[in-house]
């Protein structure tokens, strides 16, 4: 067997070299900084949020919802091909117990989603966080494409701030053309916080939200999405809720694909609302 053998003193010059060519120049700004000065700066001036339970139930069945949409926008021979969702999201009834319905427009089928929140205290009784568990009913079929029975598991949690939301969830499509079996999970992490907006001369409570998700199929990374949401909380009003979910495309800053959730509702958390899914400029 053939070995190569490496001048180290070679090395450890052309190391030395590069190392003080580095040093020596000013090192470039990251392109992403100035938008993630921009949001965490706005985060530093703001509150964190004041989530109730049923907030962070409902909240986080709104997230399983979109991730499925985001994954299913895979399956198509199509990629991203132009669809529109149905999804209501409850947990009025028990406020760490919520349920939520999606619904393809021209698919049969649905797909129910329940969630149930395990809330944490510390000895004097402060809130130290929440674990959300939703998983889908046997039946469920997003856009003709059947959710195998027990196979999707979520899991959210969230800080106890509120402003700390980590997730993530598994579960297996089956392709509505072949049949085929495919697993998927998701992961993501994202932040939540608090503004009091003068809005027409009125001053609302607006909760922000900004991350970063990453979808896997048969185990391989294949889909970066950012997320942005914007949460108006019924005080005392309709609230209101919008989420965008844009997939990252590795060659232009325009997104290949975007999701767009938009619904409105009660307190404590009961939403309705329409899901776009299409490319933007096409």
């Amino acid at each position: 067997m053939k070995t190569t053998k490496h001048n180290l003193n070679a090395v450890a010059l052309g190391v030395a070299l590069a190392m003080g060519s580095f040093t020596a120049q000013a090192v470039p700004e990251n392109p992403s900084l100035p938008g993630l000065h921009a949001i965490s700066g706005a985060e530093r001036v703001s509150d964190y949020p004041t989530f109730e339970a049923a907030e962070r139930t409902g909240l986080a069945l709104v997230e399983s919802a979109l991730s499925l949409i985001a994954a299913r926008t895979h399956i198509d021979p199509t990629f991203c091909s132009p669809k529109t969702y149905q999804v209501s999201v409850d947990s009025s009834l028990a406020e760490v117990i919520g349920q939520a319905v999606i619904t393809a427009d021209g698919f049969g089928g649905s797909a129910t989603l329940t969630a149930v929140t395990g809330e944490y205290v510390d000895l004097l009784g402060r809130s130290s966080g929440a674990t959300v568990i939703v998983e889908a009913d046997p039946l469920a079929s997003l856009a003709g494409a059947k959710i195998v029975p027990e196979s999707y598991k979520g899991t959210h949690q969230w800080s106890r701030l509120n402003n700390i939301f980590l997730d993530s969830a598994i579960w297996t499509f089956v392709h509505p053309q072949s049949g085929r079996l495919i697993p998927y999970d998701e992961h993501s992490i994202k932040d939540y916080y608090k503004r009091v907006e003068d809005v027409a001369g009125e001053p609302e409570s607006w909760e922000y939200d900004w991350g970063t998700e990453v979808i896997t199929k048969e185990t391989i990374p294949v889909a970066k999405w950012t997320e942005l949401s914007w949460y108006r909380q019924q005080d005392g009003e309709d609230g209101a809720i919008k989420v965008r979910k844009d997939l990252l495309s590795p060659k232009s800053r325009a997104p290949l694909c975007r999701i767009v959730y938009k619904a409105s509702g009660f307190a404590p958390f009961e939403y309705s609302g329409t899901v776009k899914v299409f490319r933007p400029g096409v």
